[in-house]
């Protein structure tokens, strides 16, 4: 797997990780935003999983913070938060799935997508290097 030295290219991989934790928060808030205000004319069910989504999405952050600034707890939380963050992709892919089979076609939402699963892989490569950055110095 691709391990990578910084965040950014500048900045170390432990700030790296406190950026996305915040970042992977307010992401989820975010979800909950979308889909309520602007497309809340789909389908209930469509709506419950997109909230799945989104709450998985901050107790990913909320791991990702707690292991950023207790690195006694690197070793059995981070796997987690890297198992719970790519939970959230399948979710959100499942999510589109149902979108594109329902028809629902917005240029807003399909380049929404698109950013959200790359940052989602980002976010999975910088977790895994600062996992064994950390490692590896203890």
């Amino acid at each position: 797997m691709i391990v990578l030295k910084s965040f950014l290219c500048c900045m170390s991989l432990r700030l790296g990780c406190v950026l996305l934790g915040y970042f992977i928060i307010l992401h989820g808030f975010a979800n909950v935003y979308l889909v309520v205000l602007e497309y809340g004319q789909i389908c209930h069910r469509m709506i419950m999983i997109w909230f799945l989504h989104a709450q998985i999405n901050i107790i990913a952050g909320i791991l990702l913070l707690t292991v950023a600034y207790n690195p006694q707890t690197l070793n059995y939380l981070l796997p987690i938060q890297i198992v719970v963050k790519l939970t959230s992709l399948i979710i959100e892919l499942i999510f589109y799935l149902l979108m594109s089979s329902a028809s629902i076609e917005d240029e807003l939402l399909v380049a929404y997508s698109f950013l959200s699963i790359g940052t989602t892989i980002y976010v999975v490569i910088v977790v895994y290097s600062f996992y064994q950055e950390t490692d590896n110095s203890y």
